[in-house]
């Protein structure tokens, strides 16, 4: 049990930073072919989206949302590439025709996966990969739920009947 001391905020905090280093570096240390060092010029650093998504955590959801105080999937998304100075759809339809299609085996760390809506066959829904291991995938992303956190949804079957598939818009830098 973690020491009295600590109050309720502060375990929060402290669990969800241990969550986010372990699900990113895990990878990394396991199988070193989780990020993919691009010789690209506009590739983009992993340890800045990182840093950038861990103070977002614990956010709460709103609709529409797209800056600090209120997220929803596509505009946590938007805002944390934003201050990347990368533009991503504005919603998680525009996701469709971004990027390379990625087959389900082949996710990794950085690649955005699609979801549908909750009454519906298109997009309605858009994550982030911060994670894998032989028993998930990890996912940043908004979710009416809790708001911002990182979940596996793998086995989960509100997101695996929903699931439509996984596009990779960058390549990354550690």
């Amino acid at each position: 049990m973690i020491n009295s001391w600590f109050s309720m905020a502060q375990r929060s905090h402290f669990f969800q930073t241990l969550v986010v280093t372990f699900v990113t570096l895990l990878p990394l240390v396991s199988w070193g072919q989780t990020l993919t060092v691009s010789s690209e010029p506009d590739s983009l650093r992993w340890s800045d989206i990182v840093q950038l998504y861990e103070g977002r955590l614990g956010e709460r959801y709103q609709g529409g949302g797209k800056q600090p105080g209120g997220f929803d999937c596509s505009g946590l998304l938007y805002w944390i590439y934003g201050q990347m100075d990368q533009t991503l759809p504005a919603s998680s339809r525009g996701y469709a025709q971004e990027g390379k299609l990625i087959a389900r085996d082949s996710i990794r760390v950085g690649d955005f996966m699609l979801f549908s809506g909750r009454n519906a066959s298109e997009i309605g829904h858009v994550g982030l990969c911060v994670g894998h291991d032989s028993t998930g995938i990890y996912m940043l992303h908004s979710a009416t739920h809790s708001g911002v956190l990182i979940e596996n949804w793998v086995g989960q079957a509100y997101y695996e009947r929903r699931y439509l598939g996984a596009r990779r818009l960058f390549y990354y830098r550690p």
